[in-house]
């Protein structure tokens, strides 16, 4: 094998192994790293009925973590609406699991700020009230109406109290 394929193989392999040991080691993180997915928060979490969802209506992003028995946990926005917390979970990107996880077990843990809530998640079917919450996440993202994300298919879920 040239000198030059050589390099090229071995430096395609590190990559390779640089990646996968990262993506095996966001499993062990305290909640995700940045857009990675990571594993369960460390640390008890208060009723979900004590948040109060108003103080966080301007946050940008919040962690969710799902599947209790084997947690993983990811990073998205969030949407406050009449006291209420609404997480979108768009398919602008295929391989998007936790949102088919949340309806199998609907039971997750909110990082929201430095704190963590027990809640559970149920999908919203009220199309007005869907409506509402793309206009109001659109709002608050300044994401454009005629924009990509504006078509992409959105499930929005309610997080209420276990």
């Amino acid at each position: 094998m040239p000198r030059r394929a050589k390099t090229t193989a071995l430096s395609l392999g590190l990559a390779t192994a640089g990646a996968a040991a990262a993506w095996l080691a966001t499993g062990f993180l305290d909640g995700p790293w940045g857009m990675l997915p990571g594993g369960g928060f460390h640390g008890p979490g208060a009723p979900c009925e004590s948040a109060r969802w108003e103080r966080f209506a301007t946050l940008r992003e919040v962690e969710v973590e799902v599947r209790p028995e084997s947690p993983r946990s990811v990073t998205t926005w969030s949407v406050v609406w009449n006291g209420e917390l609404y997480l979108p979970a768009d398919f602008l990107t295929p391989w998007k699991r936790w949102p088919h996880q949340v309806l199998e077990d609907d039971r997750i843990r909110l990082r929201v700020g430095a704190e963590i809530f027990t809640c559970r998640a149920e999908r919203v079917g009220d199309e007005e009230l869907i409506e509402r919450l793309r206009h109001a996440a659109g709002t608050k993202y300044d994401l454009r109406p005629d924009g990509r994300a504006a078509s992409a298919e959105v499930w929005w879920f309610k997080a209420l109290p276990r």
